[in-house]
């Protein structure tokens, strides 16, 4: 979660958009993890079964944390498990830097 923090200050300026999606734990664990955190972008805490399931046969998630870049179109750019280099890598792919 620190790691996305990270990447949100240093480019929600330049127009990237962090959002969380926690659809894995019940509502205040997700808010404690928040603030224990200090997150400041926003966050879904929706452990649903319809959240659940967008995530883990929609998007293809097997686990969390799992990161996605989508492109302006709407489209998934890019998905990988917690990796903040990676991160780096793929936000610079889309020329924001």
């Amino acid at each position: 979660m620190r790691h996305l923090q990270r990447l949100h200050e240093k480019y929600c300026d330049k127009g990237l958009v962090i959002l969380g999606l926690n659809p894995s734990d019940a509502r205040q664990i997700g808010l404690d993890m928040l603030r224990r955190d200090s997150v400041t972008f926003p966050n879904i805490l929706d452990a649903s079964d319809a959240a659940t399931r967008i995530m883990f046969r929609g998007y293809g998630m097997s686990g969390v944390p799992l990161n996605y870049v989508i492109d302006r179109e709407g489209n998934v750019a890019a998905a990988w498990y917690a990796n903040y280099e990676r991160a780096i890598d793929e936000i610079a792919k889309l020329g924001i830097k």
